[in-house]
């Protein structure tokens, strides 16, 4: 019978050790480096602000080609007809005409450069967007991953109560049966005596 108790007091404490190896360590975020390089992107956009440069531009000095070809051809077409219609003399009205079609046509170009600005100005908000919903999104799967955590940790504690409880129980009962058995022992000897 001391046996099964003996046994069961080197079965608690085993698993007790078990336990106690396999303590779970502090959380670590998988998701930091990629929280902290969006955060980062982000801080940059805010402490920068919107800035835009048409002058650095491809597609406006593209614009900025064509609009300028295209008035100088108007220009010399103005000018052109202006002087056909004087008899294929050049005059002030025919300088006045083709300075006047060439501004006209180069008017366009003003509109392109705010066409532009207000696509360079929605690019910049779309992506300070992307990035405060991609923050919020590995935020979220930080948490997640931190109550994952959390809940293996409490149930660590749990299991580990339950265990020294369990080990706890099978040493009294352990010296229970040795306590009686001295008892039992001692009765016998004190009786023979």
């Amino acid at each position: 019978m001391a046996n099964r108790y003996s046994s069961r007091v080197e079965q608690a404490r085993y698993n007790l050790d078990q336990l106690e190896a396999n303590k779970p360590g502090d959380y670590e975020s998988q998701y930091k480096n990629q929280i902290d390089g969006v955060q980062s992107k982000l801080n940059d956009m805010n402490k920068n602000g919107f800035s835009y440069d048409y002058t650095k531009d491809m597609a406006y000095q593209q614009y900025k080609n064509r609009y300028t070809r295209g008035a100088e051809l108007a220009s010399e077409d103005a000018t052109a007809q202006a002087a056909a219609r004087s008899g294929g003399y050049g005059n002030s009205w025919g300088t006045s005409s083709g300075q006047t079609a060439y501004q006209n046509n180069m008017n366009g170009l003003a509109s392109v450069a705010d066409s532009l600005y207000s696509q360079a100005y929605n690019e910049y908000n779309t992506k300070k967007s992307d990035l405060s919903n991609q923050l919020g999104t590995l935020q979220k799967q930080d948490e997640l991953a931190r109550q994952e955590w959390q809940t293996n940790v409490d149930k660590y504690y749990n299991d580990l109560s339950y265990a020294q409880n369990e080990y706890n129980s099978a040493v009294n009962a352990y010296q229970q049966e040795r306590s009686s058995k001295r008892g039992f022992w001692g009765s016998v000897l004190t009786g023979a005596a």
